[in-house]
C-alpha cells in the first residue's frame, strides 16, 4: 500500500505547528486538493458475501493491488466467487462450503416454466416467473445451513377441497400441477427410450469390439505356442503388448521391468490397463 496515505499525511503535518515549518514548497490548497485526489483514487470497493443473512464483506480494490486494507475484517483471504449458478458473487470463507455443497442451476421445462437443479439433488416446484428461484434457493440454502428449521412434512395427505369450495386460484394450481405431471411423464418415457437406445448400441459395440480382441489373443498364443515359437518377451514392444492384452504373472513382469527397463509408473500404467481389458479377453463366470 505504497503511496496510499501520502496525501493524507501531507495534509495532517500542514495542520500540525511544529512540522508545517518544514514544508516549504506545499501549500494548504495543494495538500487539500492531493487529500480529496486520494481519498477518491483508493475508496474501498466492499463485495457482500451471497450468503443470505451473511455481513462479511471484502475490500475488492485492495485485494486486486495488493494493499492492506482499511479495516482488518475487510481482507480477501479465503474468498471465493460464484460465477455459475442462480446466484453470482463473492462468497465468504465461513460459508464456501454449504455453497458449493448447492450450488444450484435454473432449468427450463418444456412446458415454459422454470425449476432449480441443486448439487444435493432438491428440485422445488416449477414457477411460471423465473424471477422466484433465487429466493427458493436462499431459503434452501439457509435450511441446509440450519438457519431455518427444515419444512414439516405432513403425516396425511392433504385433504381433499369439496368442489364448491374451489376458487379459480385453487383450480388454477391443480390444473399447473397437472401440466407438470404430464410433462413429466412425456419426459420420463423419452429418457427410458434414450437410454435403452445407448445401452443396446454399447452393447452390440464392446461385443464386437470383445470379439476382436480375443481374436489377437489367440493368435499371439498361438504364435507363441505353435507357428513360430515366438518369444514374447525378447522386445519390448512385443512384452508390452502382451502385458496388456493377455497379461504376465507378478513374478515375469518384474523380471522383464529389469530387462526392458521399465519405472514403476510404467508397471501401474500396464496394471490399470490390463484390468480395463480383463472383462473382454478373460472368460468371465456365467450367472445362475
Amino acid at each position: 500500500m505504497s503511496g496510499k496515505t501520502e496525501a493524507r499525511d501531507l495534509l495532517l503535518s500542514l495542520i500540525d505547528a511544529t512540522k508545517a515549518s518544514d514544508l516549504h514548497d506545499t501549500t494548504p490548497e495543494q495538500a487539500v486538493a492531493n487529500a480529496i485526489h486520494e481519498a477518491l483514487i483508493y475508496q474501498p470497493s466492499l463485495r457482500n458475501c451471497i450468503f443470505p443473512t451473511c455481513i462479511r464483506e471484502f475490500d475488492m480494490t485492495a485485494r486486486m493491488n495488493g494493499w492492506e486494507p482499511v479495516n482488518p475484517s475487510w481482507s480477501g483471504d479465503g474468498w471465493h466467487q460464484a460465477i455459475r449458478g442462480i446466484s453470482h458473487g463473492s462468497i465468504c470463507p465461513d460459508h464456501v462450503a454449504v455453497i458449493t455443497d448447492h450450488m444450484a442451476r435454473p432449468a427450463e421445462l418444456p412446458n415454459g416454466r422454470w425449476t432449480l437443479s441443486c448439487a444435493c439433488g432438491w428440485m422445488p416446484r416449477p414457477q411460471t416467473w423465473g424471477g422466484l428461484l433465487k429466493p427458493l434457493w436462499e431459503q434452501h440454502i439457509l435450511t441446509a445451513a440450519g438457519v431455518l428449521p427444515a419444512p414439516e412434512t405432513p403425516a396425511e395427505p392433504f385433504e381433499r377441497i369439496p368442489l364448491a369450495e374451489h376458487t379459480e386460484s385453487t383450480l388454477t394450481e391443480l390444473y399447473d400441477q397437472l401440466d407438470d405431471t404430464e410433462h413429466d411423464r412425456q419426459e420420463t418415457r423419452e429418457a427410458a427410450q434414450a437410454m435403452y437406445r445407448g445401452w443396446d448400441w454399447h452393447r452390440n459395440t464392446l461385443g464386437g469390439i470383445s470379439r476382436a480382441v480375443v481374436a489377437v489373443c489367440n493368435m499371439m498364443r498361438t504364435s507363441a505356442d505353435f507357428l513360430d515359437h515366438r518369444d514374447w518377451t525378447a522386445d519390448r514392444i512385443d512384452a508390452y503388448l502382451w502385458a496388456v492384452l493377455i497379461g504376465w504373472n507378478d513374478d515375469t513382469l518384474a523380471q522383464l521391468a529389469e530387462k526392458h527397463r521399465w519405472n514403476e509408473h510404467r508397471i501401474k500404467y500396464i496394471r490399470e490397463m490390463r484390468a480395463l481389458l480383463a472383462p473382454i479377453t478373460d472368460p468371465q463366470p456365467k450367472e445362475d
